[in-house]
């Protein structure tokens, strides 16, 4: 994990703060950068009841599907892997929680929250903007919110998450090639209607209180 105070975003030279927009109102695509999300890979024969009891959240069962609990994320990412997403600075907490409560297992659990930033991208062109670099199917009838995917954008590998109806999608992209793709989502929105809006708040993760042990 790195010291919180050596952290820097990988867009930081962009300034996003500065260029955040009173009215998002008449933007047809809008930019986020969410900052620092804890991001914890699983990898192996994990139960998921084991996990639901010591984070909060179970870790799901179909493919390419997102369980949601205890401000907490579980992307299905294969068979045997999934991705934790949580607020900043819990990713260490999230480890060791997972830690213990896995020990024992044969299971691989990695902090990869450095690896990666997330772009939250929404908007009503926010659907058709992605779609011109990405191959997945993004129709509505076969994409929806609590999906995920691994795909490509413009070919950057990208792990994609849909939030809600709106559609708002969170993107998570490699540190080294996200202001590849936030150029890129800047220009494919340019003639509609671009803006950049403030990062939303996140609430603190805490660890589920264990259960006493039955007498």
């Amino acid at each position: 994990m790195v010291e919180i105070y050596l952290r820097q975003s990988p867009l930081a030279h962009r300034a996003l703060d500065a260029q955040v927009s009173d009215s998002i109102d008449d933007a047809a695509l809008i930019l986020t950068e969410r900052r620092f999300l804890a991001k914890v890979n699983i990898r192996g024969k994990a139960d998921s009841d084991a996990v639901k009891a010591s984070i909060g959240v179970a870790l799901p069962g179909e493919a390419n599907t997102v369980a949601e609990g205890n401000n907490l994320c579980a992307l299905w990412l294969g068979p045997d892997e999934w991705l934790i997403v949580g607020p900043p600075n819990a990713e260490k907490a999230i480890e060791e929680s997972l830690n213990d409560a896995l020990a024992g297992a044969s299971v691989g659990i990695v902090d990869v929250t450095e690896g990666r930033t997330t772009l939250r991208v929404s908007g009503p062109m926010a659907r058709d903007v992605i779609a011109m670099g990405c191959p997945l199917d993004l129709h509505p009838r076969v994409f929806a919110p609590s999906q995920c995917a691994q795909s490509f954008i413009s070919r950057s590998p990208i792990l994609i998450h849909q939030i809600d109806e709106a559609p708002t999608f969170d993107i998570y992209i490699e540190r080294s090639q996200s202001d590849y793709l936030w150029t890129w989502l800047e220009t494919g929105g340019a003639p509609y209607g671009v803006a950049v809006a403030a990062e939303p708040e996140t609430t603190n993760w805490r660890r589920p209180a264990r259960r006493k042990a039955e007498s």
